[in-house]
């Protein structure tokens, strides 16, 4: 008999960035609603790990770039990238960066999503320099191996700089929103949003904080556990479950209610 591989699992980078306003918020984005994954869930934006993410000549254009694990350097570009890309907005900047006008914003994700331009190339005509320590890892979650499509996803949390505003892209999601997570948790239940099963653990996870100091303070001294969600038979019927050192608690949820809920039951929404 044929032995099946499973797939690769890709890395990808997601960013829960955070801000007070004067309420604790996450932004969040809405997948298009035609997108071949995770489409019309309410996500964090995010996404997988490009080539030019690990381009060395990030160190010149990064602060503390070799203070930063190898393998995490660019999967930090990555989600530094993306909410650049999806919402417009540049995180994680250093105080030596300059400031970069709304119209130089808007022409360049144009031209990056055109092709006519990379990331690096922007930041670096732009002068604009990033702080790698704001990007504090928050989870690991990895796709399980039975599925087709799989993403060893790094989440990062951030604090939001308090001048910008979040414009999406219209292509690969359509809306950008702040929300209090237990807001996008509520949402839902009542099933008015869809919010994937990974979302929603970690969107209850970061609802334990009431304040982007207090978040960043807990990420700071939680261990990040790596995840990968599993399928397991009961006596009642087959529950999805992950492990229970993961640290959101005890998680075992019978597949009818994820399927219920209209939720992504085992894969983290990055783009495809």
């Amino acid at each position: 008999m044929e032995t099946i591989l499973p797939a690769r699992a890709v890395p990808a980078s997601t960013v829960l960035l955070v801000r007070d306003r004067p309420a604790f918020e996450v932004l969040m984005v809405t997948r298009h609603q035609q997108s071949t994954f995770a489409a019309g869930a309410l996500v964090f934006p995010g996404g997988k790990v490009d080539p030019e993410d690990a381009d060395e000549g990030w160190n010149e254009t990064v602060d503390g770039w070799h203070l930063v694990p190898a393998d995490q350097r660019a999967l930090r570009i990555a989600a530094i990238r993306e909410v650049f890309e999806e919402a417009g907005l540049l995180i994680a900047l250093s105080s030596a960066s300059r400031d970069c006008a709304i119209e130089t914003i808007t022409t360049a994700r144009r031209e990056i999503r055109e092709g006519r331009l990379d990331f690096l190339t922007f930041a670096r005509s732009a002068g604009i320099v990033f702080d790698a320590a704001q990007l504090v890892p928050f989870a690991h979650w990895i796709t399980p191996e039975a599925m087709p499509k799989r993403f060893d996803t790094h989440f990062y949390l951030v604090a939001a700089a308090s001048a910008q505003q979040a414009v999406y892209d219209g292509l690969e999601v359509t809306n950008a929103e702040w929300t209090a997570p237990a807001e996008a948790l509520r949402l839902g239940r009542a099933k008015e949003r869809i919010v994937g099963f990974p979302t929603r653990l970690n969107l209850q996870l970061l609802a334990e904080s009431h304040s982007v100091n207090e978040a960043l303070s807990c990420a700071r001294k939680r261990p990040v556990v790596t995840v990968e969600s599993r399928i397991e038979q009961r006596a009642g019927g087959r529950v999805l479950t992950i492990r229970q050192d993961a640290g959101y608690g005890a998680v075992e949820e019978p597949l009818s209610e994820v399927a219920a809920r209209g939720h992504a039951s085992v894969s983290v929404p990055h783009r495809s």
